[in-house]
């Protein structure tokens, strides 16, 4: 049984993907498939330093994820270009991985916040959507990202609204109160799927 666990930023995608991690179930990231190949991969490099010039780049040649962050979180269209970058070798490492866990017979969590927007619904059979509140979305984001306000609304308005992922979740996991409450109702669900989907 393959998983998709996407939501908004700030949600607690990562967490939930923690939690299953400790019952036993292996996790693939996007975003750390994403961190990889702007890090090893030279025709993704070369492709993003042609797109948005050498200033997303630190003097050592890395990837500067903060000013690159702040460019596409500013554009659409710079967005959209960014991820016509990505999002294939993305699609193709993690098709990959999950063809091998299905065919040794392997439950997996694929973790990938952009699930619903980059069309990976048809490699998984079924779909949590991890939401909170706006506010506790904007605090987490400042907190962790060391962003203002305007940044971190405009970070979680360019994904697709939560209402309408979680149109697309067969579990829906609300991510309000405490940290431990969370983990409780990720080890909850994850007891609902497996009697719900893990015999189909």
């Amino acid at each position: 049984m393959i998983i998709g666990i996407t939501g908004g930023i700030a949600c607690g995608k990562t967490e939930a993907g923690k939690v299953l991690e400790g019952k036993g179930v292996p996790v693939l990231d996007a975003d750390e498939v994403a961190h990889y190949i702007s890090r090893y991969e030279p025709a993704i490099i070369d492709a993003v330093r042609a797109a948005f010039g050498s200033g997303v780049f630190t003097p050592q040649g890395k990837l500067d994820r903060k000013a690159l962050g702040s460019i596409v979180f500013s554009s659409p269209a710079d967005r959209a270009r960014l991820e016509r970058i990505f999002h294939p070798r993305i699609k193709d490492v993690l098709r990959l991985s999950i063809e091998h866990a299905r065919k040794s017979g392997t439950s997996v969590a694929l973790v990938a916040p952009l699930l619903i927007e980059s069309n990976y619904q048809d490699m998984v059979d079924v779909i949590w959507v991890v939401s909170c509140d706006e506010v506790s979305q904007v605090k987490r984001l400042r907190d962790s990202c060391g962003i203002n306000e305007i940044e971190a609304c405009r970070r979680i308005n360019a994904q697709l609204p939560l209402r309408e992922k979680e149109a697309y979740g067969h579990y829906v996991l609300r991510n309000n109160g405490s940290l431990d409450e969370f983990r409780k109702l990720v080890a909850e669900t994850w007891e609902k799927t497996i009697q719900e989907y893990g015999s189909k």
